[in-house]
């Protein structure tokens, strides 16, 4: 039996490998590793062993880590990979072991300090959906980052073998890697959808928001645009009452809503999956949390990508591989329930067809 180290470090990357390990990777032993990137991560553990999915549950403080070597010049990554064993050991809760395949979803300095390690042992290296940067990024490419031209953190370009996407047909990136297919999350199996509910403690919030407003990491990442006065007109095309904003996990500083915040901290995923989509229009400039309801669970909740009003970019590399990622996006579910407005006026009237200003 094979033997998987799982990696994580976002909420939609735990539910995405709690689906791949009860799905494709049912048959294998697997350790999962949280990192201290994952919010909350260390409240995940206990769930995580008590679902007994995992050989082990293990953890790494790699936020810092990932923060000190992602711009870091050649000479201090050279002295960080002369032992690279040595380094991630003092990162992790537990020394890792032999693998025959490891998945991640983040090319960072933490991932490639793993990709050393186990470069010359038999280990294949698998990146596995984290949205949409996984079909419009090409990470490996020299010219994006500086860690690109060091030959030790280029070894991951080595091992790994292919990408799991939920839609393979949408990926774009520009690289020569190939796409496999993630089975799409069956919001009726019931018992999988409590599983999540326990690893995550999920609560039901008291009562679902006609309208909401999945926030993006613009603030977070210091990019000027017009985010908030989007949200302030849906608002307004709604209502005060019936509208609500759910924050980026990353965007901390409550000031800058024009709204009332949902608050819940569970990822959007697993509030489709408990019934969110009956009662919510989901309203975002691109977010991964409107698209994934058609490609992560196959639904036809109602949602409104405001990406065309939208100033600024939402990439700062790949905004043109991005729009055409959107647009392919559009005509791969071309259902009523999906609405892309030109104006604010088509916006008004789709938001008043959707119940807007109906109290």
């Amino acid at each position: 039996m094979s033997r998987i180290l799982i990696l994580v470090s976002s909420v939609y990357q735990l539910l995405t490998a709690v689906h791949l390990k009860c799905t494709l990777l049912s048959d294998t032993h697997a350790d999962i590793l949280l990192t201290d990137v994952l919010p909350d991560a260390r409240a995940r553990i206990l769930p995580l062993q008590e679902s007994a999915l995992f050989s082990r549950v293990l953890y790494a403080s790699s936020a810092s880590f990932n923060a000190q070597y992602a711009n870091a010049s050649k000479q201090s990554l050279d002295e960080m990979f002369l032992q690279p064993l040595t380094v991630l050991n003092t990162l992790i809760s537990e020394p890792l072991t032999s693998y025959d395949c490891i998945f991640f979803s983040n090319f960072d300095p933490f991932l490639r300090l793993i990709a050393c390690v186990y470069y010359s042992a038999p280990c294949d290296f698998f990146c596995y959906e984290d949205g949409f940067s996984s079909y419009v990024i090409s990470f490996l490419n020299p010219k994006r980052a500086i860690i690109n031209t060091h030959p030790q953190a280029m070894k991951i370009s080595e091992k790994l073998r292919a990408f799991y996407l939920f839609e393979p047909p949408l990926a774009m990136r520009g690289d020569s890697v190939a796409n496999r297919r993630i089975p799409t999350i069956d919001p009726q199996n019931h018992s999988f959808v409590a599983l999540l509910n326990r690893i995550f403690s999920y609560t039901p919030p008291s009562s679902f928001p006609d309208f909401l407003f999945l926030e993006q990491s613009f603030r977070a990442e210091r990019i000027q645009t017009n985010d908030t006065e989007l949200m302030a007109m849906c608002k307004q095309f709604t209502s005060p009452r019936r509208f609500f904003i759910k924050p980026h996990p990353r965007c901390q500083d409550d000031r800058f809503y024009p709204a009332r915040l949902f608050s819940g901290s569970a990822p959007i995923e697993l509030y489709l999956l408990n019934g969110m989509h009956k009662h919510t229009t989901l309203l975002t400039v691109c977010s991964n949390g409107a698209l994934s309801g058609r490609i992560a669970l196959g639904m036809q909740n109602e949602i409104v990508l405001l990406y065309k009003l939208f100033s600024g970019k939402v990439l700062w590399k790949e905004d043109d591989v991005l729009k055409r990622y959107l647009r392919a996006f559009s005509r791969r579910f071309p259902d009523a329930h999906c609405h892309v407005p030109n104006t604010s006026h088509e916006l008004f009237d789709i938001l008043r067809v959707l119940g807007g200003n109906n109290e």
